[in-house]
């Protein structure tokens, strides 16, 4: 069995290399079309599976199959939060996922039947951002990675679930902590660190596979010998959108605040992109600290809010795009990047795509990370780029997004993205005062504007940024309505989780409802689909377990 798996995970890394001039389509899709081998189920993270089984013309007939129960082991209620964003990861029959906490579970991916669990310790007293998440798994070379709340990186044996290795990358109680599912690319494991909001120094990891031993660092917040982080000191946004900056006063705050790149923020929420032909790892990073307090970090704050493209054999930094140069809104790049073919003037070009808070989607050539166009808007837009002062400004987007955390699909049948995005207006509040550094500091606060958000799913042409159809979801009351990301298929279909509970399915070429499913849960993860012998299956984590769905046996 072991042959076989390692032989499994040869072959696509051989086909990415060989197939060169497919760019991101020579992935793992062409040899293992039954699994979803990573969280965008393959190097470029579109969310998209080439299975056809369940289609638009009988998904109405689709029906709970089996469920895993994650009792009677409870997570830790960290902060008292608690969310489910975890993605399965089906490989060999297995299917993986994670719980917050971690935990870890395998089952067989036909019957749900458990076949062992892992609980990380060490995180009861973690002071986290946002809860005490956890996004999935990685596997590879007959181990199962994952990372942990408090900033370790595990590999656990896959047949087993017994820890084979582990390495601590920072010190978690300090407000480092992990919560992305790793990538494994190139014999590495990728991993981010976030907690921006306790003024740490962003970085991103990359660990041997066998040994757990560090390969290379690549900070987020660069410091002065590389460059440093106050940037251009730029009053635009890429896009020509004016910032509301002092200039002046930053330049001459910049003596006395020299060393705030060292705690800089820019963390990394979310599983990176990969193109192997170019040899680039991509990922988006998070806002600076503190979110609405500028005062001490004058500058642009590289490399915050950007799309950051490394070097995966050294993590040298080969370029970037920073979307909102000193950031006062938190609109940080927590979602995943996407890799794609965009046409441009009747040309194939390689590009990246990113769904942001601000209530885009940023295109850029993969190649050096110059800009391709951005979208029409997918929610409204309201006083954007308005300072938060002390009385309180309403802005949206708001910190929610435009698009957060979930995860944005891609189908090469239809050649659209497929985002989904939220709408709630923010009230933001600038709130200066002492704090210290490993302590979480925001510098105020920004409150949902209650009976007015919505959900938009919206379908775009990465290569002209034109909308082709979008729906709307009214959710009075939510307030933030963090919504599930979206999975497309070769079956025309498009599937996704929303606040009130439902697994949706639409038609991917017009969003029309075809199917849809109450989960009983607050349906926040981003579902996925595999095949074990004749039969496709859409599976979604819930605060509960796991629910997974199939077309009736014939």
């Amino acid at each position: 069995m072991k042959s076989q798996v390692t032989l499994r995970r040869v072959l696509p890394a051989l086909a990415c290399l060989l197939l060169g001039a497919s760019g991101h389509r020579a992935t793992l899709a062409r040899v293992t079309d039954d699994d979803w081998w990573s969280y965008g189920r393959d190097y470029t993270n579109q969310r998209y599976s080439p299975l056809a089984q369940i289609n638009t013309a009988n998904v109405g007939s689709l029906t709970l199959a089996w469920t895993h129960d994650t009792r009677p082991a409870p997570p830790p209620r960290v902060d008292g939060l608690f969310k489910q964003e975890s993605s399965p990861i089906i490989v060999d029959g297995v299917l993986y996922y994670t719980y917050p906490g971690p935990q870890v579970f395998a089952l067989d991916a036909a019957t749900g039947g458990e076949l062992w669990r892992f609980n990380a310790t060490g995180n009861a007293e973690m002071r986290v951002c946002c809860g005490p998440n956890n996004r999935g798994v990685a596997v590879s070379n007959g181990l199962v990675f994952v990372a942990t709340l408090d900033a370790r990186v595990v590999a656990l044996d896959a047949k087993t679930g017994k820890p084979v290795w582990e390495t601590r990358a920072a010190e978690g109680s300090r407000g480092y902590s992990f919560t992305m599912a790793p990538l494994v690319a190139d014999g590495k494991v990728i991993v981010g660190v976030a907690g921006g909001e306790f003024e740490i120094r962003g970085f991103v990891d990359a660990y041997d596979v066998k040994t757990g031993a560090r390969v290379w660092r690549f900070w987020t917040v660069p410091s002065p010998d590389e460059g440093g982080w106050w940037g251009t000191w730029t009053t635009r946004t890429p896009d020509g959108d004016p910032l509301p900056r002092d200039i002046a006063r930053e330049r001459a705050d910049s003596a006395r605040y020299s060393d705030a790149w060292q705690r800089g923020g820019a963390p990394v929420w979310t599983t990176p992109s990969y193109d192997a032909e170019l040899g680039l790892v991509y990922f988006g990073t998070g806002n600076p600290g503190a979110d609405y307090d500028d005062h001490e970090r004058p500058g642009d704050n590289l490399f915050s809010n950007s799309i950051v493209a490394v070097d995966i054999k050294t993590g040298k930094h080969r370029w970037h795009y920073q979307t909102v140069p000193h950031d006062l809104w938190d609109y940080d790049l927590s979602g995943p990047t996407v890799l794609v073919d965009a046409i441009v003037n009747g040309a194939r070009v390689p590009a990246i795509a990113h769904a942001g808070k601000t209530g885009w989607v940023n295109v850029l050539d993969r190649r050096n990370g110059r800009r391709i166009v951005r979208s029409e808007e997918f929610v409204p837009h309201e006083n954007m780029w308005a300072t938060p002062t002390a009385a309180g400004v309403r802005i949206a987007p708001g910190i929610q997004g435009g698009a957060n955390w979930q995860p944005m699909s891609y189908s090469p049948r239809t050649g659209l993205l497929y985002v989904r995005g939220q709408h709630s207006p923010n009230m933001y509040r600038r709130i200066v005062s002492e704090h210290t550094v490993g302590e979480r500091y925001d510098g105020g606060i920004a409150y949902a504007v209650p009976r007015e958000s919505f959900v938009t799913t919206t379908a775009i042409e990465p290569g002209t940024g034109k909308i082709k159809w979008q729906t709307k979801a009214d959710e009075p009351g939510l307030g933030s309505p963090l919504c599930g990301g979206s999975m497309a298929t070769a079956g025309d279909l498009v599937f996704y989780g929303d606040p009130r509970g439902f697994l949706n399915a639409v038609d991917a070429r017009t969003g029309e409802t075809l199917w849809k499913q109450q989960t009983g849960s607050w349906a926040r993860a981003t579902p996925v689909t595999y095949r074990i012998g004749d039969r496709q299956y859409v599976a979604l984590t819930t605060l509960q377990g796991l629910l997974v769905y199939a077309l009736p046996p014939k």
